[in-house]
């Protein structure tokens, strides 16, 4: 177990999305591989127009379009600035999406796929929470 950590933002370089070179930047703040945590942390950014890749959990998931699967992971976005477009599905393909803007909050539970588009004209991001932590 470890104890409190103060992370720096001058310390959290951006970063392309790990395995999705130039699709979009994060920082990520708290992670298993860097505090030992079983909460992960960061900021998004998308520039205007960008997406995120499908994420999914979906235990098991093998839809094409998914490039990675969490299986029971729980994820909650809370948007800092910009608009952005979510879009879910769930294992029966049942979609949906929702419009959300600065202060707004988003949240995921096992057994869906999603993606997130920067709806706006201008840079967009949030902050986001992952339990259990993945890296």
């Amino acid at each position: 177990m470890t104890g409190p950590a103060l992370i720096r933002d001058a310390d959290t370089p951006w970063e392309p999305y790990p395995a999705f070179e130039g699709s979009f930047s994060i920082k990520k703040t708290l992670s298993r591989e860097k505090q030992g945590s079983a909460l992960a942390m960061g900021v998004c950014e998308l520039q205007p127009g960008q997406s995120t890749v499908w994420w999914s959990f979906i235990e098991g998931d093998e839809n094409p379009d998914v490039a990675m699967e969490f299986g029971q992971a729980y994820e909650a976005y809370y948007v800092l600035e910009g608009g952005f477009t979510f879009h879910w599905v769930d294992a029966e393909d049942h979609a949906e999406s929702g419009e959300a803007g600065p202060g707004d909050s988003f949240y995921f539970a096992p057994g869906w796929r999603y993606r997130v588009e920067n709806s706006g004209g201008t840079v967009a991001r949030f902050l986001w929470c992952m339990a259990p932590a993945a890296d």
